[in-house]
């Protein structure tokens, strides 16, 4: 604190050596003016207006009111002194002359008030100008900002800026252990539109605020309880955004299952009915009766399945389970489980010379094929060519499912992969589908490592790709060998039992 007044004092004492300065300057060339234009046989009254003017001169080129007087008291000084009679001295022998120096010590008086009454008046405009700048800088700053973090940074360091002090915000919502310490501090309540947000701590180790300092930071303290405000607004409005299209989601799923379960668990039923009543007598209708109640029931149970495993998705909990499977196993499995492929549709499959090993979640991976072969089916025609091609390059293995079916509409080729989006089966056959299918794809291929995309074939139809991390089985085992072959044992016992 001695400090900082010493430094104050210094400043003040070398404003006034300098205010001094020029007040001495002006009159001095007043005067020497005044002297030339007596020579020149000019007037005396005359003369007095030009050192009127050097008053009023010291008045507007220095700061208070004492200058001008000092200025008007050393002119009247010098008017006596060389222009009046007896010239040269002191003494006044005209009472005119006496008269003309009141009237004009009261003029320089009066003067030198209104000069320093108007430089105080541009002094506050300047002031209120710069204020208002600053207010309209801030004020447009904490519009175009968003986030509590931004927000309260924004606002702390504006108030470093402008006041030289550190600052902290204390929020109502956090917890005790992460509110700052107050002592020796000032505190600025957060206002917003009902109640207080929170607190703005000043830390001026005790010095104190100056009226401007403290009026600026209440102006910062209102900005930022605004824009907390908008901003507590803003997440409301998108929690509850959230739950409206939860809430859709929810309906949206709840019509599909009830619509897309009815239409096989009818057929089913009928199915049965004509078994049990008799209506059908010969074995290869019965057959066939049996044959479709079983790929109905299969279709359910991937629909099923499919809830299940979008449910696990978005509960956000790490829903894959990996293991090192054979890739050419998976695509087996998957083909049995896809009801039509071979019997209704032409299909072909191709397979890597060489054995691949991926580390994945069987059961996974199995339903993504065959929800993009049961996609194949229900976009093709009977006795349509479906195409499963399986491939390995730079330790990743391509899995290409692709089909001669009317292909996918320009410009849907991410948008099919998004929940819900249903394109409807063109083939005699086919079900409406809830839309799921592709969405689970994307989400496990993912959460593998791989990619999965779709693109419409040249010649016509649809093709999706999608890759994953795989070894060949040679590589694989000089590995194993390499790091024992206990482990490896250990692994083969265990695909052995399963």
């Amino acid at each position: 604190m001695e400090k900082i007044s010493g430094r104050i004092k210094k400043i003040m004492h070398r404003e006034r050596l300098i205010y001094l300065g020029r007040t001495a300057a002006i009159v001095l060339a007043a005067a020497l003016i005044g002297l030339y234009l007596s020579r020149a046989g000019v007037m005396k009254e005359n003369i007095l207006m030009v050192l009127l003017i050097g008053v009023i001169l010291t008045g507007a080129f220095t700061a208070g009111y004492e200058y001008g007087v000092v200025g008007a008291v050393a002119s009247v000084l010098i008017f006596n002194y060389f222009f009046t009679v007896p010239v040269h001295t002191f003494a006044i022998m005209n009472p005119d002359d006496v008269v003309l120096m009141i009237f004009f010590l009261i003029v320089s008086f009066i003067s030198s008030a209104m000069t320093a009454r108007f430089r105080r008046q541009v002094a506050i405009a300047e002031e209120n100008e710069r204020t208002a700048r600053h207010m309209s800088e801030l004020s447009e700053r904490f519009i175009n900002v968003t986030g509590t973090e931004r927000i309260t940074d924004l606002g702390l360091s504006y108030i470093k800026e402008n006041t030289g002090y550190d600052a902290a915000v204390r929020l109502d919502e956090r917890s005790a252990d992460e509110q700052p310490d107050t002592a020796g501090a000032v505190l600025f309540p957060i206002g917003g539109i009902a109640r207080k947000t929170g607190e703005i701590i000043v830390f001026t180790k005790d010095r104190g605020l100056g009226a401007e300092q403290e009026i600026f930071i209440r102006a910062v303290a209102g900005q930022m309880g605004i824009a907390l405000d908008r901003e507590r607004i803003y997440e409301k409005q998108e929690k509850t955004k959230l739950q409206v299209e939860r809430e859709h989601l929810k309906s949206s799923m709840l019509r599909s299952i009830s619509h897309d379960f009815r239409t096989p668990l009818t057929g089913i039923i009928g199915d049965c009915d004509l078994i049990l009543q008799r209506h059908v007598t010969r074995p290869e209708e019965q057959d066939e009766l049996l044959m479709d109640i079983r790929e109905q029931s299969m279709w359910l149970t991937r629909t099923m399945e499919n809830i299940l495993s979008m449910t696990k998705i978005e509960s956000g909990a790490d829903f894959i389970s990996r293991r090192e499977e054979v890739v050419e196993d998976l695509v087996y499995e998957a083909e049995s489980h896809v009801s039509g492929l071979r019997e209704h549709r032409r299909f072909q499959d191709s397979m890597p010379e060489e054995v691949l090993i991926a580390d994945v979640d069987a059961r996974l991976i199995v339903q993504v094929l065959v929800n993009l072969l049961d996609n194949a089916v229900k976009h093709t025609k009977e006795n349509g060519l479906i195409r499963l091609n399986v491939s390995y390059q730079d330790g990743r293995a391509y899995f290409v499912v692709e089909d001669n079916g009317p292909g996918i509409e320009p410009g849907q080729e991410e948008t099919i992969f998004g929940e819900f989006v249903s394109l409807a089966g063109r083939g005699p056959d086919q079900k409406h589908g809830m839309g799921l299918g592709l969405a689970i794809c994307r989400e496990v291929v993912k959460a593998h490592g791989g990619e999965i995309r779709a693109e419409n074939r040249p010649e016509g139809g649809a093709r999706f790709v999608f890759w994953l991390n795989a070894q060949p089985a040679v590589q694989m085992e000089e590995m194993e060998e390499e790091y024992g072959g206990t482990e490896r044992d250990g692994r083969e016992a265990d695909h052995i039992d399963r």
